[in-house]
């Protein structure tokens, strides 16, 4: 995935009852570990991947991303994770060739959906295009 620098942050009580698995209780997909294992923190300014200031968790037990915590690439129309709610679109690191793909939007299950065109080759972005959109919020 991305590299990801970060500062760590509070995470708020979760406002659901615990074990509920939503965006405000979310759960490690590896280990299932949730609040208070699971660490707020904010992407560096000089993160090259366009997410720059991005809100995120990280499992403390596997030293692992989670998912943002924002909802930006997160929208109705696309794809439905195990979660029954609208995956997030994001786009992979530079070093990946910049694809696009659909991941749980909560980062409780492991969803995992490549985004492909009409001839069902893999959508690929170029930098320029990534920043637009990143910029809009849309990916």
């Amino acid at each position: 995935m991305v590299s990801i620098k970060h500062q760590p942050l509070p995470i708020s009580p979760p406002s659901t009852p615990p074990g509920t698995p939503t965006p405000a209780n979310p759960r490690c997909p590896l280990c299932g570990a949730g609040n208070p294992h699971l660490t707020k923190y904010i992407t560096r300014t000089s993160n090259r991947n366009a997410n720059a200031g991005r809100p995120y968790l990280r499992c403390d037990p596997c030293n692992r991303f989670v998912t943002f915590t924002d909802k930006r690439g997160v929208h109705e129309v696309n794809p439905h994770c195990q979660c029954d709610k609208p995956s997030r679109i994001q786009v992979a690191s530079k070093h990946k060739g910049r694809g696009l793909h659909f991941v749980c939007s909560t980062g409780v299950c492991k969803f995992y959906e490549e985004a492909k065109d009409e001839a069902g080759k893999i959508s690929l972005m170029d930098e320029q295009m990534v920043k637009q959109l990143a910029s809009l919020k849309l990916i």
